[in-house]
């Protein structure tokens, strides 16, 4: 992996503290990218996510313990979760809309409304 560069300290102990979550997590820095990845030595294609933060802190082990095959089916229920309530507000959105439009419409042909 010449584009890679391996990170085994970091001021927060990210790298020891990844392990926790999964052992064969380890992290590179992907140069060509510029954004740190963590990897799996026990997959076939190690990739298993980018870091979706500049630096390694907390957030990043958050992540990493939030994207975990086993949490699956608890994220999809979010994005299903998230997507109805997106759905139900540009429909609000949308009957507001509608009304105002009728309202200044109504207000238009008879001015003493």
């Amino acid at each position: 992996m010449k584009n890679y560069l391996e990170i085994n300290d970091d001021v927060y102990f990210i790298c020891q503290r990844i392990k926790e979550i999964d052992k064969s997590y380890h992290i590179l820095y992907n140069l060509s990218r510029h954004c740190y990845e963590v990897h799996s030595f026990e997959q076939k294609d190690s990739y298993c996510f980018s870091v979706p933060f500049q630096e390694l802190d907390e957030r990043t082990l958050q992540f990493a313990y939030r994207t975990r095959r086993e949490n699956q089916d608890k994220i999809i229920k979010e994005i299903e979760k998230n997507n109805e309530n997106l759905y139900k507000k540009q429909l609000k959105e949308q009957v507001n809309m509608l009304k105002e439009a009728i309202y200044v419409s109504e207000r238009h042909y008879n001015p003493c409304l």
